[in-house]
């Protein structure tokens, strides 16, 4: 039986992590962190408008795609930033370092870089 997050991407059987328990007979792979959103959203008006940058970054990723660096890399960290504002409790340092990758993943695309300090700034204000 394994025990913790299960953030290894190989481990096999059972897994109990994260915020609740999560049991799998098979494969275990990725973040093992189960979410829980209670009342369809925050009511924090910081969280709102981070959502709001996030859903206005994802539409510039969307026009751009092939001229950013990484846009596989780019739709996985704005999956993880919208996963931790839709949680109960969000991760503040996951979303730090969710915000460092995001940055070297778009390289130079200017409106995507313009979107993305917009939405760096939203978080702050949240993170901080």
């Amino acid at each position: 039986m394994r025990f913790g997050r299960g953030n290894d991407r190989s481990s096999d059987g059972v897994a109990v992590s994260g915020q609740g328990n999560q049991i799998n007979t098979g494969r275990v792979g990725r973040d093992m962190r189960n979410t829980y959103v209670a009342g369809g959203g925050s009511d924090d008006p910081r969280v709102v408008a981070a959502q709001g940058r996030l859903a206005e970054l994802r539409a510039e990723l969307d026009a751009h795609s092939s001229d950013v660096h990484s846009i596989d890399n780019c739709r996985e960290a704005v999956s993880r930033i919208d996963e931790e504002l839709r949680s109960a409790a969000p991760d503040r340092r996951r979303i730090r370092e969710t915000l460092d990758l995001l940055s070297l993943s778009i390289g130079s695309v200017a409106s995507v870089v313009t979107s993305a300090e917009i939405l760096k700034t939203a978080l702050d204000a949240f993170i901080n």
